[in-house]
């Protein structure tokens, strides 16, 4: 029922909202804690309360029957000593660990509820075991590596990936230029293969100087979208010379110009093709992101460039002139060509490194108040938790030595009392075979 080793149970309440178990501790001290004189005495009992692991789906709690003792050569009075039993919380270590492990996984006033404790002890349990964890984190960096940058609290945060094994690496405070070539010059000597990420040229300017041998590759969504982005505003600006009702009727009707032609059902087909029909402006801008989606389709990278060569020679004049059309899309072929069709030699997206801007962005709004270390520490460790250096609190197999040297025995026998059947105190003077014998 208790399932803790030297425990034995003496009674149990199951009431609306918490379970509590009355229990006494079977291990006696043999001697004084304070001067290890044999000449103590009891001192009458003490009930002490202890929060356990949530049990049966409601709080649960341990009434503890503990005995006090009295030292007749140094008159001090102690408590006899508990294991199980969290050292500086009313808690027992279960308890405690479980705290630890759902604060990876749950929001602290979730725990708390579970545990029936206030959320502050909750609190400062998960900060303290957090904290415990980044110091003990040591990242595997290597392979192909995503970079992003996703706001929280106001402000970007910088977040790295590693896209082969799906796992996150890191969130860095900011993405300025200073803490992230610092985070990149500390891990300079990492096997990274290839980093994938959107255009910003801050990123790429770091990687080309801490790690000359890698290969950036543009995230294709970003570029493609930049397709859909032209078309959108050339479908804004032609509607301002229609009237008002057009241009709302084909506000509706976006959605038919951003899907590929050929994901659309056959009613929508024919209503495109209608609208296109009417509109050659719009057919034009569609055509063009259609026939750019194809770049992407290309088996080789040889074949890529050629159609890119082919579709930025096919680009009207009248929609490549600013910033509402098809000049920005062409414009990121200048500087960032190299990256961009790095796509064909390594094939891969940075899809999981945004799922993960949009997880970091629900625990912070799930914290309401979390702090970046704790949100950082959620992202990191919720299903990769490093291992932690021994506690210092932890007793040595010495202590644990003594301990069981000063195990009551067996009155008539001398072996240790277990206790597996005894159901009163006078039972607890003999061990489990002495008692079948009486």
């Amino acid at each position: 029922m208790l399932n803790l080793q030297n425990w034995g149970v003496l009674d149990k309440e199951d009431g609306d909202e918490v379970t509590t178990i009355s229990a006494i501790f079977l291990i006696e001290p043999r001697q004084c804690i304070q001067c290890n004189s044999e000449q103590i005495i009891k001192h009458g009992p003490k009930w002490t309360t202890y929060r356990d692991a949530p049990n049966y789906g409601k709080p649960s709690s341990i009434r503890a029957q503990l005995k006090r003792y009295k030292c007749k050569s140094c008159n001090c009075t102690f408590v006899q000593p508990v294991t199980g039993m969290h050292s500086e919380m009313r808690m027992t270590e279960r308890c405690f660990k479980y705290i630890q492990a759902q604060s990876l996984r749950d929001t602290f006033t979730n725990i708390a509820h579970a545990v029936g404790c206030n959320e502050k002890t909750v609190r400062s349990i998960a900060h303290e075991y957090l904290h415990s964890l980044s110091d003990a984190y040591k990242p595997r960096i290597e392979g192909w590596i995503g970079i992003d940058e996703t706001t929280l609290d106001g402000k970007l945060r910088f977040i790295v990936s590693d896209l082969k094994r799906r796992k996150p690496l890191e969130m860095l405070p900011d993405r300025e230029t200073p803490t992230v070539s610092n985070w990149m010059w500390k891990h300079r000597n990492a096997n990274i293969e290839v980093f994938v990420m959107d255009m910003w040229r801050g990123y790429r300017s770091i990687i080309y100087k801490v790690f000359p041998n890698a290969v950036i590759v543009v995230d294709k969504f970003h570029v493609v979208r930049m397709a859909n982005e032209a078309v959108d505003k050339i479908r804004l600006k032609l509607s301002k010379d229609r009237v008002k009702a057009i241009g709302q009727d084909w506000k509706r009707r976006k959605s038919l110009l951003r899907m590929r032609y050929k994901n659309l059902s056959e009613h929508g087909k024919y209503n495109l093709d209608m609208w296109l029909e009417n509109e050659p402006d719009i057919a034009i801008a569609h055509n063009l992101k259609e026939l750019f989606y194809l770049i992407y389709e290309m088996p080789t990278r040889e074949d890529a460039e050629a159609l890119l060569d082919e579709w930025l020679d096919m680009i009207p004049a009248d929609i490549c002139k600013g910033k509402s059309d098809f000049k920005p899309l062409v414009t990121i072929f200048k500087e960032w060509r190299k990256e961009i069709m790095n796509y064909f030699d390594y094939p891969i997206t940075n899809g999981y490194t945004e799922a993960l801007n949009g997880v970091a962005k629900v625990m912070n709004r799930q914290g309401r108040g979390y702090s970046y270390e704790i949100v950082r520490a959620k992202l990191l460790f919720k299903n990769n938790v490093p291992i932690l250096p021994s506690e210092s609190g932890q007793p040595s197999q010495e202590v644990i030595d003594e301990i069981i040297s000063k195990v009551d025995r067996c009155i008539k026998c001398g072996a240790p009392r277990m206790f597996g059947i005894a159901t009163s105190f006078d039972d607890y003077e003999h061990c489990d075979d002495c008692f079948l014998e009486k």
